[in-house]
């Protein structure tokens, strides 16, 4: 199960932690559309999502991370994670989207 936590809200950014594991595609899809209406529709300019206490990923989990990555860039956003570590940095860079994610 994945839990997400505002640390910071304010001039213009939006600072988000993750925790748990993001592997069930349903968990994926809440967490997408949750951060998606939240974070990337708001006056937020930049979106920044700390991985570092996010055990595990699924391709699922990723797919989410570029969609919200995707529609932040749509509306002149800047959508970026950090801190990943273990099996969740090792699935990013097996896929080749850990560059992308930790540049916006």
């Amino acid at each position: 199960m994945v839990e997400y936590t505002v640390t910071s809200h304010q001039s213009g950014h939006a600072d988000l932690q993750l925790r748990g594991r993001l592997i069930r595609e349903i968990e994926a899809e809440e967490l997408g559309r949750a951060l998606e209406v939240h974070y990337v529709d708001d006056g937020a300019i930049e979106i920044r999502v700390d991985l570092s206490e996010l055990r595990e990923i699924s391709l699922e989990g990723i797919a989410v991370l570029l969609d919200l990555r995707t529609k932040s860039r749509q509306r002149g956003k800047r959508f970026v994670v950090t801190g990943a570590s273990g099996q969740v940095l090792d699935k990013l860079q097996i896929t080749g989207t850990l560059g992308p994610l930790q540049n916006g």
